[in-house]
């Protein structure tokens, strides 16, 4: 566990850093650029270690049975074209092990001697990483403040660890709160506070950067959040509070009430055109990895399946369509949502955030490259899938729950 563990934060290393921080101009007298340069390196050391494992226990393929096995085989047909037909083969080849890396990791985790324990483990690092970036972020939120310039502002990190735009800000609010809230409902006593507390700049946050996309998220969140737990008076106050805040950020403060401009695409339709006509010469297999920055005039494609044909072509797209796809029909056919109440201990929490931030995922998957690239939401997505494929896998319909207790009455597993 503690390896699986070790892997995956190195795989979150590399977060907010990439090839180009490599190009050290002033060596080893700046030590944050240093630090930069080889933290870009980490994704790629798990790589290798996840590899080394695996060459010593010769593992199973019972990974290639997750709907991330569609993303893996994605990836194969990436790093193939990044080889033969990316107008940058090293650049290419980069992000191609980037990529790889979280799904090595997690095929690891699957095949160690208790997977289910491996992969909580992952959610729980990947709730305290989400929620230490958060709080990283949220000085920088108060300095942006009510700007209406805030879609032209970056957002950064301390100690100049990284950057990113109001959409990027907007995901670690949204997931922030399916933490929080998640943890709320499932925790009893005293406990509950701390994550109470944690709501309210989430949602502060996430009503600031107006992010389209996360507000979308929110809006999906609370249709699961009703399907998962059912009837819950408590939906009488939170339902509405959510909805004036997508009013409230989403078109008031977003669109200035002009609702007719909610579906304006702030020019992604025209990188759309563009990135097609590009898939257009190279249908089948696409360009590689990181094609779109190399080919669009460092343009990003903003839609996870024009990214992944862009990458890998209509091959590598229905392969990740497929993996989006596989993930809701395994959560419809085990009947999870309806099981979810009936669960106890830490699965509790972590099936309700799991299915929750799949979810949000596969909306924002139209508008921004979810998972189709190396980024924060590829290391949300793969384990919630791996995790709730392990679980359905343990816990198969019809074999009766492990607890009948109502949610909000049990503890679950600190994160």
């Amino acid at each position: 566990m503690i390896f699986t563990g070790i892997l995956w934060l190195l795989v979150w290393g590399g977060m907010f850093t990439g090839i180009y921080n490599l190009q050290l101009s002033g060596g080893l007298s700046d030590p944050l650029a240093f630090f930069q340069a080889i933290r870009a390196l980490f994704p790629l050391v798990a790589v290798y270690l996840s590899l080394m494992w695996m060459l010593v226990k010769r593992p199973g393929f019972t990974f290639f049975r997750i709907p991330t096995g569609f993303l893996f085989a994605y990836f194969a047909i990436g790093a193939v074209s990044s080889v033969f037909l990316s107008p940058n083969r090293m650049t290419a080849l980069y992000w191609a092990g980037e990529y790889v890396a979280p799904l090595l990791v997690i095929w690891v985790a699957v095949e160690m001697p208790d997977p289910l324990e491996g992969l909580r483990k992952i959610l729980y690092l990947n709730n305290v990483v989400v929620v230490l970036i958060f709080a990283a972020i949220f000085p920088d939120v108060l300095r942006v403040g009510g700007s209406d310039e805030r879609f032209s502002q970056f957002y950064r990190l301390p100690f100049n660890m990284g950057e990113m735009r109001a959409n990027g800000v907007g995901r670690f609010a949204l997931v922030t709160i399916i933490i929080a809230f998640t943890y709320l409902i499932c925790r009893r006593g005293k406990r509950k506070i701390v994550w109470g507390v944690l709501l309210a700049p989430a949602l502060f946050m996430l009503a600031q950067t107006r992010s389209r996309t996360s507000l979308l998220g929110l809006a999906i969140s609370g249709v699961l959040l009703v399907l998962i737990l059912g009837v819950d008076l408590r939906f009488l106050v939170i339902g509405p509070a959510a909805t004036y805040l997508v009013y409230l950020s989403g078109i008031k403060w977003r669109l200035h009430g002009h609702v007719e401009k909610i579906m304006f695409l702030t020019g992604r339709d025209y990188t759309w055109r563009k990135g097609l006509v590009q898939i257009e010469h190279s249908p089948f297999l696409g360009w590689g990895f990181h094609a779109d920055r190399l080919m669009l005039n460092s343009e990003h494609m903003h839609n996870s399946y024009l990214h992944s044909a862009i990458h890998a072509g209509v091959f590598g797209a229905g392969l990740f369509l497929a993996a989006i796809i596989a993930a809701w029909i395994l959560i419809l056919r085990s009947g999870l949502m309806k099981r979810v109440r009936r669960v106890e201990g830490p699965d509790l929490p972590l099936l309700m955030q799991s299915v929750l931030i799949i979810g949000f995922l596969t909306g924002r998957s139209f508008f921004e490259s979810t998972a189709a690239f190396y980024g924060v939401d590829l290391l949300l997505l793969v384990p919630a899938m791996a995790y709730v494929w392990e679980w359905v896998q343990e816990n198969p319909v019809g074999s009766g729950e492990r607890i009948e207790a109502p949610v909000g009455t049990q503890g679950g597993a600190s994160p």
